[in-house]
């Protein structure tokens, strides 16, 4: 151990340097692929299809070295390769995205998907197959002969592990938020070439047993067996982690937090497996193949009682939350290693003892020297990295639509215990008494076997549901794809639309609500021809555009399953948007169509996105904003509505910074006159507002046109949505969010402890009234925007404002100032809307 300890801290440093790289990659894959879970899986397949291609060079060269020095040499010159090559990855993912803007509209989205992956696995494949060199290499390094394999070489492979772990935290929590994310970047190069640095002083002169330098020689080529279990673990780990993360998706937050401590739980649980056939092995306590063997049945049983174990630990997928004295992070991590930590620490021992059996089984003339071991570890590692990219490729595209998560875990079960039960027995350490009656050759199928039937029995994945129901509701259609589970439910009359259980994206008992964010930007416009609308879910927003005089309407949605939700279940409702012949539907991140589409717009709709998910933070990066500002016609307007309820003030002043420094010339409008729950729209103008007459024009054309909602068919009541116009010198100061300083998505997670807690220091309430006071005394000039305001359309906004002001007041338990407030927006709106109408859903908080 003495002579490899230098060696495992540099193959720790490039286990971090590694992960770090790949980490980053993802977040930018992300961009390019969309925000979704394949392009996490595209990513690591691709990264695994280039460690297969520089396994089997490692190898190659392997076999040819001499010395350690020479190993060293050429480990040394794999680690700055991948490092350069990594350098210049960025600027080739820039000119892939350049050259597919120029076909974008007219390549259909099954091409896109494919052309954007096999861009995704070009521009990574010099640096993947770089990183894939260094386990073949460091072990021509490290060892003498394949003897020492399984006690080196899995010592090795686990302090790799170790430093992954490391990498993964640093470019998930630590790295974006703090020093940027090239910056990020930057430290995990750097690591590269700090691995590299500690292999060339490393170098000694002592010789090492030559390999032989021809072709083919006997032995050097691993056994059939070695290299088909290698394969199933590349393929049983990636497609466990795919699992995994769709798994966890029902109970966590999706915050880049949840997901990282995701990661963290599997890379932990992997090394742990690796130091475990490590100290087996160096003290002889087991075989190896008796250790694949019984790592394979453990495997299977794990990962088919997994699901239960999900279920049990999460209370039926409850919602997992934090408390003031243990972090979110470490719940996600400690729910993880509880539920799935057993089978993925098996699994976790499959490619280790399998390197050892490697190590310990040679052909006939077997080369007993440092080259023919790290050739065969080569060899095994493309292996393994070939049934990775089958596991990355089939899990997400096959087998989850097909069978979901819980018939997943079955999958890789299945494919465990038929390892299990196909490996050849090994009885040398069974007493002789044993050994007559032939235990070994029943024991472990028995075992998996009879473990399978009472899984089966006691604990089947496929009679468990794919995500919580609530008492009284009835599943109408749920389905699993790769990008997540989409449930649309019939509650007490009222269809809803889910995402993964517990995000709602809408449902009809919201439908007034809803139709008004599509109506709020196309009034202000006054004639819109082209609108868009990001993030459609159930279509009812998008749905509004029909009932104003547009051509053409483009409908963004990045999961194509709510697509298909919302035309089957909710065309009575939004109006059959998805198949209007004025319509086009474009399954895509909303990120790459403004990045890439020619096509520009009058009106510019955006979602509520929930702003601690992973991903979707970008979606109010100042980029993003500039990118469709970008894409609007003269006169063009860009709306983006906002969940206070979901948004701290920080939050939400960096938002509102981000969005005025790309239009200067912006105001704040109501959704609703909920004080508890409000939600309200940023909306910015190319070049300025409509004149107020045009508003009110549009506003009269949409109540000829039959709709009822007496905010937006009133001249006088419309302008008691509009809260405040937004002086952007008042943000001087304010972080912004940016691609590279992703501040938002970090610091949303941070604010959010999940379960019954939720959102931490939301807006909500009196906080919310203290916002809008703020925006209020920053404008000195409220009606600047509308000059032409009548007098009566003045006194609607000040009634509007003390219309949500009388709800905070309730909920804050004082009854006298909320008559009060009640009194005041009484007398400033219309009587139309308030003393003769009936009561009305966007004021519940007050309306008695």
């Amino acid at each position: 151990m003495p002579r490899t300890l230098p060696l495992l801290v540099v193959f720790a440093l490039s286990g971090a340097g590694s992960l770090v790289v790949e980490t980053v990659w993802m977040r930018w894959f992300q961009d390019w692929l969309g925000a979704t879970p394949p392009a996490t899986a595209a990513t690591v397949t691709a990264f695994f299809a280039g460690s297969a291609i520089g396994a089997w060079l490692g190898a190659r060269l392997a076999r040819r070295t001499g010395t350690r020095a020479a190993a060293l040499r050429l480990y040394a010159g794999a680690e700055v390769a991948a490092a350069l090559a990594a350098l210049a990855m960025p600027l080739l993912l820039e000119a892939a995205a350049s050259g597919l803007g120029m076909v974008y509209d007219a390549t259909p989205p099954w091409m896109l998907h494919a052309v954007r992956f096999a861009a995704a696995l070009l521009v990574t494949l010099p640096a993947a197959a770089a990183y894939g060199a260094t386990l073949p290499l460091m072990t021509a390094a490290a060892v003498s002969s394949p003897r020492e394999i399984g006690r080196i070489v899995t010592t090795l492979y686990a302090a790799n592990l170790a430093g992954a772990v490391c990498g993964v935290a640093v470019a998930t929590w630590w790295g974006p938020p703090m020093v940027g994310v090239r910056a990020t970047y930057a430290i995990g190069l750097g690591l590269s070439v700090l691995a590299a640095l500690g292999a060339l002083l490393l170098r000694r002169p002592t010789a090492t047993p030559h390999a032989l330098e021809e072709d083919g020689a006997g032995g050097e080529w691993p056994s059939s067996e070695t290299i088909a279990l290698s394969a199933l673990s590349g393929f049983v780990t990636l497609a466990a982690q795919v699992l995994l993360v769709r798994a966890v998706a029902h109970v966590v937050n999706q915050s880049v937090t949840a997901f990282g401590a995701v990661l963290i739980a599997v890379l932990v649980c992997l090394a742990t497996g690796a130091f475990v056939v490590a100290t087996l092995r160096a003290r002889t306590l087991a075989g190896s193949r008796a250790i694949v063997g019984w790592a394979c049945a453990a495997a299977a049983i794990g990962f088919a009682l997994a699901p239960a174990c999900l279920h049990r630990v999460t209370g039926g997928l409850g919602y997992v939350g934090a408390t003031d004295a243990i972090p979110y992070a470490l719940v996600v991590l400690a729910t993880v290693l509880v539920a799935v930590g057993p089978a993925l620490v098996a699994a976790g021992c499959i490619w280790p003892a399998t390197l050892a059996l490697a190590g310990d089984v040679g052909g006939e003339g077997a080369k007993e020297d440092a080259g023919t071991a790290g050739y065969r570890v080569g060899i095994l590692a493309v292996a393994n990295a070939m049934g990775a990219v089958v596991g990355g490729v089939v899990t997400p595209f096959v087998v989850l639509p097909a069978l979901g998560p819980w018939g997943g875990f079955l999958v890789i079960g299945a494919a465990s215990a038929l390892a299990a039960i196909a490996l050849p027995r090994d009885d040398r350490r069974l007493p002789e008494v044993l050994r007559r009656r032939r235990v070994g050759d029943w024991l472990r199928p028995g075992i998996v076997l009879g473990a399978a039937l009472l899984v089966l029995l006691a604990a089947n994945p496929l009679t468990l549901p794919l995500a919580p129901r609530a008492a009284g509701e009835r599943v109408l259609e749920e389905h699993s794809g790769a990008a997540g589970t989409v449930s649309v439910v019939e509650r007490a009359g009222e269809r809803l639309l889910r995402l993964d259980g517990h995000y709602a994206l809408g449902g009809t008992g919201e439908l007034v609500h809803e139709a008004r964010q599509g109506h709020v930007p196309l009034l202000l416009h006054g004639r819109p021809k082209r609108v868009a609308f990001i993030g459609t879910a159930t279509g009812i927003t998008a749905g509004a555009a029909l009932d104003h005089d547009v051509d053409a309407v483009t409908l963004i949605e990045i999961v194509p399953e709510v697509a298909h939700a919302a035309a089957a279940h909710f065309a009575d409702t939004n109006r059959g948007i998805y198949t209007d012949a004025r319509s086009h539907v474009v399954l895509d991140d909303a990120r790459n169509y403004w990045r890439q589409t020619p096509d520009r717009y009058d009106v510019i709709v955006a979602d509520l996105f929930v702003p601690w998910q992973a991903g979707t933070g970008a979606l109010y990066a100042r980029e993003h904003f500039q990118a469709m500002r970008d894409r609007l016609e003269p006169g063009g307007l860009m709306a983006q509505w906002l969940p206070i309820y979901q948004l701290s003030a920080a939050e939400l002043r960096t938002i509102v910074a981000t969005f005025t420094d790309v239009f200067p010339i912006a105001a704040v409008f109501r959704g609703d006159f909920f004080a508890t729950f409000p939600v309200v729209a940023l909306v910015g103008w190319r070049d300025g507002p409509a004149p107020a007459t045009d508003v009110a024009a549009a506003v009269r054309r949409l109540a000829a046109r039959g709709v009822r909602d007496r905010w937006l068919t009133d001249p006088v009541a419309f302008f008691a949505l509009y809260l405040a116009p937004l002086d952007p010198s008042t943000y001087d100061g304010v972080p912004r969010n940016l691609l590279d300083r992703p501040w938002i998505e970090y610091e949303a997670a941070a604010r959010h402890a999940g379960g019954e807690r939720g959102k931490l220091d939301a807006l909500r309430g009196l906080a919310w009234l203290a916002q809008v006071d703020a925006w209020q005394a920053a404008a000195p000039e409220p009606d600047a925007l509308y000059p032409s305001l009548p007098p009566a359309a003045r006194r609607a906004r000040v009634g509007g404002d003390a219309l949500q002001r009388a709800g905070a007041l309730w909920a804050a338990g004082r009854a006298a100032d909320a008559a009060r407030a009640l009194e005041i927006a009484a007398d400033a709106l219309p009587p139309s809307v308030v003393a003769e109408a009936p009561e009305d859903q966007s004021a519940v908080d007050v309306w008695r």
